[in-house]
């Protein structure tokens, strides 16, 4: 197994709002794709806290929710 280290930050390439979302999740629930470097591709829901929408090409942070689940916070 190779291990890759990557760098917290990406740009949004596409996203959804789940107005029911699943099991865990408050609605509406953002839901992204984020390209990181090298062009890999993650799935990541916005941190709760962040309300807004985000715009495809958006820089956006990533961190881990209380369940190690990736998110993602706009940079403004």
């Amino acid at each position: 197994m190779v291990s890759l280290e990557l760098k917290g930050q990406g740009t949004i390439v596409s996203f959804t709002t789940l107005q029911m979302p699943p099991e865990g999740f408050s609605p509406p629930l953002t839901m992204a794709l984020v390209e990181l470097e090298h062009k890999a591709v993650v799935l990541c829901h916005a941190k709760e806290q962040d309300t807004s929408l985000p715009k495809i090409g958006d820089r956006v942070d990533l961190s881990l929710d209380p369940e190690d689940r990736l998110q993602f916070q706009v940079v403004l």
